[in-house]
């Protein structure tokens, strides 16, 4: 091995970089699940916030089917007050939700007794 083959490139080694038509740099693979990787912690980030700052109202909903689900309540109207209680919102419990959890109550109760 010779000063004259150290300085020659080799075919293995030398890559060029290809790019499509429009010349995007998100043509290499590896490039773009990378920026795809990127935009999914900011979104996440973003997200954890959100809850973060929204603690009651993001969870009073989670938070009423788990005491429906405890059995603690047979009414949806004691539901919204314990919920009050212990400091979420039952703002979100209205409409279809109302309803919903009013059927989810009437099954925890029958299965109770």
């Amino acid at each position: 091995m010779g000063s004259a083959d150290m300085n020659r490139p080799d075919d293995d080694t030398m890559e060029t970089q290809e790019h499509d038509e429009n010349g995007s740099i998100l043509s290499d693979p590896t490039v773009a699940l990378l920026a795809a990787g990127a935009i999914g912690f900011a979104v996440g980030a973003v997200i954890w916030r959100y809850r973060k700052s929204n603690t009651s109202s993001y969870g009073s909903f989670g938070r009423a089917f788990d005491v429906a689900r405890s059995g603690a309540t047979d009414t949806v109207q004691r539901l919204s007050r314990k919920l009050q209680e212990e400091g979420y919102s039952p703002a979100q419990i209205e409409g279809a939700a109302k309803k919903h959890l009013g059927r989810f109550i009437d099954a925890v109760q029958r299965r109770a007794y």
